[in-house]
């Protein structure tokens, strides 16, 4: 890992640590987040990284299957997955999401190594991330009407924002297994689809 790419892991860990100390100063939860069992936030950060290893099985399949083109294919779904979790992560600390504001980084599409390298750093971050935070509270950004003439904001919780990242890179999942067929790379029937779904074809139980 480069040393400037280990500083920004390292300085958002700090942050969302900072976030969690004024979130105790401020008189802690303000009850805009419905409760959750401590197991059950604890599965949804373990999902979250299960979502992302499978974003590096991708990129093992490409490095494996150099014929296939990732930068046209795979590689512009990735980095749209990376950055809207690192919109989400990497600005916990100022309770204020906006998915618009993205780095948009060509590298990542382009560059396994540097897709892999960002997913790693993403990883750690939900490793991170500790229980207790993910009822807090968060305004969430987002350009909106058909010309991106109005911004829209919503409240809403560290928790459901990770279900909605989770469920965004699912569905672009969905679409790289179409590029990864076309180009002969096989990642298994179940890739890129969506929980629900695969429970529902999951055979009874007797």
């Amino acid at each position: 890992m480069r040393t400037t790419e280990a500083g920004k892991l390292l300085d958002g860990t700090s942050r969302l640590q900072a976030a969690n100390q004024s979130r105790h100063q401020d008189g802690g939860d303000d009850g805009a987040a419905n409760p959750r069992s401590p197991i059950e936030l604890s599965e949804l950060i373990d999902y979250n990284r299960a979502v992302l290893d499978q974003a590096l099985t991708v990129i093992a399949a490409h490095e494996a299957s150099p014929q296939a083109d990732f930068a046209q294919h795979s590689g512009p779904h990735l980095r749209h997955v990376v950055e809207h979790y690192e919109a989400l992560l990497e600005h916990l600390h100022e309770r204020r999401i906006d998915y618009d504001d993205r780095r948009r980084d060509p590298q990542v599409q382009r560059s396994p190594r540097f897709a892999r390298m960002r997913l790693q750093q993403l990883s750690a971050l939900l490793a991170s991330l500790r229980i207790e935070w993910l009822r807090d509270p968060l305004t969430i950004r987002l350009r909106g009407g058909l010309d991106g003439e109005t911004v829209f904001a919503s409240q809403s919780t560290i928790a459901r924002e990770l279900l909605f990242v989770a469920s965004h890179a699912v569905h672009h999942y969905a679409m790289i297994q179409l590029y990864c067929a076309q180009d002969g790379i096989d990642l298994g029937r179940d890739f890129g689809k969506a929980p629900s779904t695969r429970h529902h074809e999951r055979p009874p139980s007797h």
